[in-house]
């Protein structure tokens, strides 16, 4: 790149870093983020034991294993796990960029880079400590590799695919259904004859099993079956997917998927991905067709759906809608009015991030997750601080509903690498119907005892005046309560 083009680079790069590091604790702390957070603190507390840990679960551990720097380094447990999220949304930003100047549309590699920083499906999720984000970065770099192995630049770049597809495998196993996304590229070749075709085909194929062969190697660890057990709890079985009942999950998974499409990324960005543009029509029907490809699995197999499993079509629409920017021919004022109709919403959505976070416009199922449901971390910081507090002149003992996730898992990551020799929590299950006789035996030395728990899953009758703190959620959704328990609460 010359000069110019190096500066705009880095101004972009500036600006991407500027908007997602600003507040970036903002959201209360999600379940699976306090899940992947308590891994990779439990991996720097003993590594030999707890290196391979979240296969036990069904996930892969590669963003716990890229989270123990910054968690050693950084006070803020939640800001250091989220931060490697930012960092890795930066090399997927960088790499959309790449990729455009690799197809030759130099103008539209800056807009790809500018949409993906600003549209409200990549901003969220690269300010969250999700797996969802480094196996969106692991598939650009390899799909990137990809590209310039099939444009014959240098048969070299499928080692590239091998290593960045292994890594998006160990980031998340839904990377195997890219696998058709990649053999796609082979029609960019500009002259396609069988020859080539063959050529091309084997090349990825190499790559492809390349990389599955060094991911396959780790079958020697005891946990490594998991990873599928687990998974498999998430797809149709194999009865409904090969009869007429599939149809209405086809359809509700199609409408699922085009509802959370239209939400993050607008209707607009999704009408200039269509390939509407003479001159780059083959290449916009590559990229368009390729994010069908890769949602088509999990519209014809999903069971348990959530808006994030999509978000590595994103950067195929994006780019596809990056290109037709670059060739709108219109008068500056519609002109200006189409980039307005972008901006405004990804503008809005940005700063209800920072400020307004509980009035962020999610989907529904995000909604709940995120804000409403057990699994939104509303209060979980707050509760934490209380217990520290209490805990300088005594003994205070904490059982939590749930075994792990938001409870007891979110108080748990917050006493990381303090001095806890007076706090002990445990997760007792949930609902709570009772204190465990566990529970009441180990903390019989302690002199405060504390229940956290969410109020739809407390199905013990209490005083309100043991009631010491709520910490109540947006819409009149369930509140995180800290009750104080006494001896006759463990009769």
């Amino acid at each position: 790149m010359q000069n110019k083009s190096i500066f705009f680079f880095l101004l972009l790069l500036g600006l991407y870093f500027g908007l997602h590091l600003f507040r970036l604790t903002a959201l209360p702390v999600f379940a699976d983020e306090a899940i992947y957070i308590r891994w990779s603190q439990l991996i720097i507390d003993d590594f030999d034991r707890y290196l391979f840990y979240p296969m036990n679960d069904g996930k892969t551990p590669l963003l716990m294993w890229l989270s123990v720097p910054l968690l050693r380094l950084i006070d803020n447990q939640l800001l250091a796990a989220r931060l490697v999220s930012v960092l890795l949304g930066a090399v997927s930003v960088s790499f959309i960029f790449l990729l455009l100047r690799e197809f030759k549309q130099k103008q539209a590699a800056w807009w790809g880079m500018f949409l993906t920083i600003i549209a409200p499906f990549t901003f969220f999720y690269h300010r969250l400590a999700l797996t969802d984000s480094l196996l969106l970065c692991n598939l650009i770099v390899a799909y990137y590799f990809t590209v310039k192995t099939v444009q014959g630049k240098n048969w070299l770049t499928i080692f590239g695919l091998a290593l960045f597809f292994f890594l998006a495998v160990m980031s998340k196993t839904p990377a195997l259904l890219f696998i058709p996304v990649f053999y796609f590229t082979i029609f960019l070749t500009p002259k396609l004859t069988w020859r080539v075709l063959l050529r091309q085909f084997l090349l990825i194929s190499f790559g492809l099993g390349l990389a599955l062969l060094t991911f396959y190697s780790f079958r020697v660890i005891p946990l490594f079956t998991q990873l599928f057990a687990v998974g498999g709890n998430f797809l149709q079985d194999r009865e409904t997917i090969l009869s007429a009942a599939i149809w209405p999950v086809v359809w509700r998974n199609g409408n699922f998927f085009l509802e959370q499409l239209m939400i993050y990324l607008g209707p607009i960005i999704l009408i200039l991905a269509l390939p509407l543009f003479t001159k780059t029509r083959r290449l916009q029907l590559i990229l368009f067709l390729s994010a069908i490809l890769f949602l088509l699995p999990l519209i014809l197999m999903g069971k348990i759906i959530y808006p994030r499993y999509i978000l590595p079509s994103s950067f195929l629409l994006l780019s596809s809608a990056a290109i037709s920017l670059t060739h709108l021919r219109f008068h500056k004022f519609w002109r200006a009015l189409l980039l307005a109709l972008i901006l405004w919403p990804s503008l809005m959505f940005i700063q209800t991030s920072y400020f307004k976070v509980d009035q962020l416009p999610l989907s529904t199922a995000d909604r709940e997750q995120f804000f409403e449901e057990w699994s939104s971390g509303q209060g979980i910081k707050e509760a934490s601080d209380l217990i520290i507090e209490l805990a300088r002149n005594q003994k205070v003992a904490v059982a939590t509903e749930g075994y792990f996730g938001t409870l007891p898992d979110g108080i748990l990551l917050n006493l990381h690498n303090k001095d806890v020799s007076n706090i002990y929590v445990e997760g007792i299950g949930q609902p709570v119907r009772e204190i465990p006789k566990e529970f009441v035996r180990r903390a019989e030395d302690f002199d405060l005892k504390l229940l956290v728990v969410n109020s739809h899953r407390m199905k013990i009758e209490l005083p309100s005046s043991q009631l010491l703190r709520s910490y109540c959620r947006p819409n009149q959704a369930p509140c995180l309560q800290i009750w104080q328990l006494n001896e006759e609460n463990f009769k």
